[in-house]
């Protein structure tokens, strides 16, 4: 139908008819023209009261009050809605609350206490926003339990009332402050004088998005409401200030030449005065020339604007300095870095060029320093050096002012001066000379001296786990070893004993100091695991807690295992231990939630001599250490393998460097031992013990080992020597704990127990 009009008035039109009359609209603030025809206001309103004009009631002994919508649209539905201080809903039906204009509304019938009506109002074919109300009339039923106890004081961040925010400014905290806590918390904004609604601006304190609407004034109020007192409500609300983020600048550039090119020249009252050109951009800047003389300002008439030819050769002989600053509204001002030089010289005798070479530490043009380093040295290197000096020094574009800088040769104290890139510039002047100025400045950068430590920082919470172990015996199975190694088997049980007393669930694995054919293919492995000898658990090379008669087990094994075999005099513990943890996966003998423990015992040292040539008893015994062999190689294979939290200790049975008459008694027996100094040191390194295999019952010794266990369980792995103090926290604290370093380790006595959460922190130096 519309598009058939549309057509019939065109085609009126087309033939010049008129065909009615013009028609002419006028403006309503509350209307619009719908598509169709119809009319649709923007928005309800309305402006509830209780007859005649009031705000809260209270009842009396007889009378009700009547409520006006005092809405200005008509044929709306009104929703009236009563909540209690609480916020709580009220559900019971109240006569006459209904209609545009309620009267003899009796709230009695509720009991005592303050009631909030709200009114909702709805245009029924939706064309027009409902009214709702944000601030609620007030009825009041007296009784005992009413009052004015409830008091606000509504702050911005905890203290203000009136605050401005920036682009870098956080919205604020808005905080209700009443006593004793409202119920409700109604909030009311505007902005500019016109109702806004702010996300986030809730109950008694929030961060509302402030700054999400944009800058302007906001005026913020409160409306609340606590069970048995009036309403509280703002009568000076709280103001924020949102400001406009200002617009990036735009850097003005300028590039002052002499005669289009050059930036110094030398003139005569002869040659034609020099033109002065800034060729900055934007052109339309204001320029601002500034002019020195043996570092004097003067004054040279006819320089200004953005091109001008001075004079400057009436102004007398001598070198100036021209400098520019340029400025515009609403950008950032450039001035001059270098500036352009010109030398007058009326004497009619050519000028002498000074000749200059400006260098940092003697050599360089840009060097980084740090406070560890120092301050550079300085030097002009100018020919002749009686000229007088002007330096300039700029950072970020700006001057600065660096302390000792001046003169042929200086050390000035760019340290003091900050961090930062610094630019400097030198121009040498000296009377019947032309001026010298530094092409491209000299760089220093100050940056901040390396740290010379890092920080290592871990936390642990302690498991029922950790008293768990795994034992790896290393046997020597050289010729000597025989009688040194079943003095071993019947010490064994006694210690597998102690450990399971104290609670430790252990396991143990075995192997040699030499490489084996366990196939028997011909095909010879480090660090295979030795079945043991009578044993009936599985797999067979595992002894485990509670395994029947371990001290046969033991006896009989290291009788199997024996000593001189083919190949036993190249003793390699270390290697065979590498190995044994690299095949952890297959042997099984390494439980994750473990810590190992590792007993070595031999007579001699890692291939019989460690390498070293002064040891050599028996041609053949001196042979190359691999980095296998090294005890460092083998610490790291632990880390690797199973992480750096991996606690673990070597003990050692050996012959204790320095213990000459246990090398006697060895000897005695008829082959050559030597001191177990890698061996040693591998105990030291993981917080291990030596101990003597000379002694005559390895009780005591096992004993050691078992204490370090015991310690290892109650430790925590350091990744280095700690620089400085270490920071330790046991939470839930233990009484009477103490702790110490030993060895890369931190040691706690007694052990803390399961269910304690460990923190630790300390420096290591930055390699």
């Amino acid at each position: 139908m519309k598009q058939m009009l549309l057509g019939v008035v065109t085609s009126i039109a087309l033939m010049g008819i008129v065909a009615c009359a013009p028609v002419k609209f006028t403006k309503s603030d509350n209307q619009k023209i719908d598509v169709d025809g119809g009319v649709v206001g923007s928005a309800i309103g309305c402006d509830p009261r209780i007859s005649p004009n009031l705000l809260t009631y209270t009842y009396a002994s007889t009378g009700n009050p009547s409520l006006l919508s005092n809405c200005t649209q008509t044929g709306l539905n009104y929703e009236w809605q009563i909540k209690r201080s609480d916020s709580s809903v009220v559900s019971v039906s109240i006569p006459n609350l209904t209609g545009a204009n309620p009267a003899n509304i009796d709230l009695r019938t509720l009991g005592e206490g303050t009631y909030y009506i709200f009114l909702t109002a709805r245009d029924p074919s939706g064309g027009i926003a409902p009214f709702t109300a944000t601030t609620p009339l007030e009825l009041v039923v007296p009784g005992a339990g009413t009052g004015n106890s409830l008091t606000c004081d509504p702050k911005i961040n905890t203290t203000l009332t009136a605050i401005t925010l920036n682009s870098a400014d956080a919205n604020p905290t808005i905080t209700a402050n009443c006593s004793p806590a409202a119920g409700s918390y109604i909030w009311t904004v505007t902005k500019d004088g016109s109702p806004v609604t702010i996300a986030g601006l809730s109950g008694a304190s929030s961060a509302p998005n402030i700054k999400g609407s944009g800058p302007g004034v906001y005026r913020i109020s409160l409306y609340a409401t606590a069970t048995g007192s009036a309403h509280w409500q703002t009568s000076v609300p709280l103001t924020v200030t949102v400001n406009a983020v200002a617009e990036p600048m735009t850097q003005i550039l300028c590039n002052p030449k002499i005669n289009g090119s050059l930036s110094s020249l030398t003139v005569t009252s002869t040659t034609n005065n020099p033109l002065i050109s800034a060729n900055c951009a934007p052109s339309d800047v204001n320029y601002a020339w500034t002019v020195t003389k043996n570092g004097q300002n003067v004054s040279v008439p006819a320089l200004n604007d953005s091109n001008s030819n001075p004079d400057f050769s009436a102004l007398g002989n001598g070198t100036y300095l021209i400098y520019l600053t340029a400025t515009k509204s609403n950008f950032v001002t450039w001035s001059t870095t270098t500036p352009l030089s010109i030398t007058v010289n009326n004497s009619g005798a050519n000028n002498l060029t000074i000749d200059c070479s400006p260098r940092i530490n003697a050599d360089s043009t840009a060097v980084t320093i740090t406070s560890a380093i120092g301050n550079p040295t300085v030097n002009a290197n100018c020919v002749p050096n009686t000229v007088a000096y002007t330096w300039s020094v700029f950072r970020d574009g700006l001057p600065v002012t660096v302390s000792g800088l001046g003169g042929a040769t200086s050390t000035p104290n760019f340290l003091a001066a900050g961090l930062g890139t610094y630019y400097v510039y030198l121009n040498a002047q000296q009377s019947g000379y032309n001026a010298y100025s530094i092409p491209t400045p000299l760089e220093v950068t100050v940056a901040s001296a390396p740290a010379t430590t890092r920080r290592v920082t871990l936390a642990k919470d302690v498991q029922v786990t950790d008293n768990k172990v795994d034992v790896v015996v290393i046997v020597d199975d050289s010729n000597s070893m025989l009688p040194d190694n079943r003095k071993l088997a019947e010490r064994l049980q006694g210690f597998v004993s102690n450990l399971t007393s104290a609670n430790i669930d252990w396991q143990m694995c075995a192997t040699v100091t030499r490489s084996q054919d366990v196939r028997g293919d011909g095909v010879y492995y480090w660090g295979a695991s030795r079945n043991w000898v009578d044993y009936v658990g599985s797999p067979k090379w595992i002894l485990k807690t509670g395994a029947a008669d371990p001290y046969s087990i033991f006896t009989k094994t290291i009788d199997a295992i024996g000593a001189g075999w083919a190949g036993t005099d190249d003793e390699r513990g270390i290697m065979a231990a590498y190995w044994h943890a690299e095949y952890a996966a297959s042997n099984k003998c390494y439980r994750s939630d473990a810590s190992l423990s590792v007993i070595m015992i031999s007579d001699e040292d890692v291939r019989s001599v460690g390498g070293d040539a002064a040891q050599v008893y028996y041609g053949g015994e001196l042979k190359p250490l691999e980095a296998n062999d090294l005890p460092q190689s083998y610490v790291s294979k632990i880390k690797q393998k199973f992480g750096m939290d991996k606690r673990f200790t070597v003990n050692s049975i050996i012959v204790k460097p320095g213990d000459s008459a246990c090398m006697a008694a060895q000897d005695s027996g008829g082959s050559k031992s030597h001191y177990g100094y890698y061996y040693d040191e591998l105990s030291r390194l993981t917080n291990g013990f030596s101990s003597s295999i000379c002694e005559n019952d390895y009780s005591a010794n096992l004993n050691y080992f078992r204490d370090r266990i015991v310690s290892s369980l109650a430790s925590i792995p350091l990744d280095c020597a700690p620089v400085g103090t270490i920071d330790v926290t046991v939470t839930p604290s233990v009484a009477g704990l103490s702790t110490r370093i030993e060895n890369n380790a931190l040691i706690f006595a007694p052990a803390v127990p399961a269910g304690h959460h460990i923190d630790v922190g300390y420096n290591c130096p930055r390699n």
